[in-house]
């Protein structure tokens, strides 16, 4: 069949576009493949070393061991994994170690670490959270309401509160604690409801 003058016209075009884009168009088909095999490969890379992880985390956790050398092995684990949630909770369980031990001044320090390393606003705000009620246990009344502050996640609004007026009780300010109190039923469970109404009739 032949073709008319303007078929021909856009043949020879599509020939010449063709001639000029086809490395580009191919190098395109290729990256995007490759970037789709690479997708998955990170993936998977993640997956695996967040498996890695865990399976480390928890051969130090749960292993029969004084507590001096599990510390050594949190915190070569810390080094060794600097800025991830499992660097977050090896420092969490090491506060809870030294606060069972009734060493408050290395669970501060520890938990104190563990803001430095929380990856997001959900683990920054646990860590400040068990930091203010370690330094409310020392009687460090100002450096535990500064530690308050750094609760991100509405989450925790309700023992954010609790703590709150307890700290402001323990200061001798009962308007300010029961306003805490108060404040803090808005999203409290059943048992921080509990605890919030114990606190409310003892002002």
């Amino acid at each position: 069949m032949a073709y008319t003058i303007e078929e021909e016209q856009e043949i020879n075009e599509i020939k010449n576009w063709w001639n000029e884009n086809y490395k580009t168009i191919i190098v395109a088909v290729i990256l995007s493949v490759g970037g789709s095999f690479g997708w998955r490969y990170w993936q998977e890379h993640q997956a695996n070393k967040a498996q890695q992880l865990s399976a480390q985390y928890e051969q130090i956790i749960y292993a029969s061991q004084d507590l001096t050398a599990k510390n050594e092995k949190l915190d070569a684990f810390v080094k060794a994994n600097n800025k991830t949630a499992y660097a977050t909770l090896a420092l969490l369980d090491k506060a809870k170690n030294a606060v069972n031990a009734q060493d408050y001044a290395q669970a501060e320090d520890a938990l104190k670490q563990a803001l430095e390393q929380s990856p997001d606003d959900i683990f920054s705000s646990i860590s400040a959270l068990r930091l203010a009620g370690v330094q409310f246990q020392q009687q460090q009344f100002d450096a535990a309401l500064s530690s308050l502050n750094l609760v991100k996640d509405p989450t925790w609004n309700s023992r954010k509160e609790l703590l709150t007026g307890d700290i402001l009780l323990a200061k001798g300010d009962k308007e300010g604690a029961k306003a805490r109190y108060q404040a803090a039923q808005k999203d409290a469970s059943m048992l921080e409801q509990q605890w919030l109404q114990v606190r409310l009739n003892n002002l």
